[in-house]
């Protein structure tokens, strides 16, 4: 089953959001709804809009939170901020106005999709969804569903974006890319031991943490020496470490033994998916 999409609302007529937001919870979309252009700025910025995958916007609204009537200029700035900020989150236009649909659909026709208020929301909700189901972004975060619910409860934005990033470039043979996807996934390695350092902190020594500064050779080597790992998970994290370092960190010349550069892109696949293991042992422990 699909995790619900979730979408801004920026609408400053709550009834008939609360009349929208029972029609988009039968579509699976949950709308989080914000009066004012200036306080749907501060939302975007933080981790609570990493979901975020559709904007609806009045096309008369607030700009601040501080203006006391709604003006028609607000569609106007919104716009530039999200062709801006946001480019690629679907995003439609609401008029109450009857005698306004026509010339905003003309004023917006080929870039933007104009709904009426007057009419049911069925038509704008279900563009919406496919529109955000086709994001990259949404498949990856649905197609890994578990993982995610982990980044969420407990690592943030950045952490997401770059596991993201990392599993939607599975398959390139770029070897400029397999590099950087090494390279992310040596990353969200010591994201994971920072992580572990704040939830068990009996588990990783200080030392080996400090000033993003993270020993992951040594915090391996203490895990497996205080059976805070199994084999599996040991095996798993030695490999993601040293493949990551070598290819990923460095070019792979540091080591004498190698010649030229072996990794290909199913060794990110194998890299990836052992990180992914990770991830889930994470979760274990740190509940336990």
């Amino acid at each position: 089953m699909r995790r619900p999409l979730e979408m801004l609302i920026i609408d400053d007529d709550i009834e008939y959001f609360d009349s929208l937001d029972v029609q988009a919870k039968k579509l699976q979309i949950i709308l989080t709804h914000i009066d004012n252009l200036e306080e749907a700025k501060l939302f975007l910025k933080s981790d609570k809009s990493r979901k975020i995958s559709g904007v609806i916007l009045d096309v008369v609204c607030r700009e601040s939170k501080d203006q006391e009537v709604s003006k028609s200029n607000f569609i106007t700035a919104a716009i530039d901020f999200f062709t801006r900020e946001k480019p690629t989150l679907p995003l439609v236009i609401l008029t109450g106005v009857p005698d306004r649909y026509e010339d905003l659909s003309e004023l917006y026709k080929g870039t933007k999709h104009v709904y009426d208020k007057g009419e049911s929301p069925d038509k704008m909700l279900l563009f919406l969804r496919k529109e955000a189901l086709e994001l990259n972004r949404t498949e990856i975060i649905d197609k890994y569903k578990d993982i995610f619910e982990i980044v969420e409860e407990f690592f943030n934005t950045e952490t997401e974006d770059d596991l993201i990033n990392c599993l939607g470039s599975l398959n390139t043979s770029d070897k400029t890319q397999i590099k950087n996807n090494l390279a992310c996934i040596r990353r969200l390695l010591e994201k994971i031991c920072i992580e572990l350092y704040k939830k068990k902190p009996d588990w990783v020594d200080e030392e080996n943490i400090i000033e993003g500064n993270v020993k992951v050779k040594a915090i391996i080597k203490r895990l497996r020496q205080s059976n805070h790992v199994d084999p599996h998970t040991n095996y798993f994290t030695r490999a993601i470490y040293a493949v990551s370092s070598d290819y990923g960190a460095h070019d792979g010349t540091q080591n004498r033994k190698q010649e030229g550069s072996p990794v290909s892109k199913y060794t990110v696949h194998a890299a990836a998916y052992a990180l992914l293991d990770l991830f889930l042992w994470f979760k274990e422990v740190v509940n336990d």
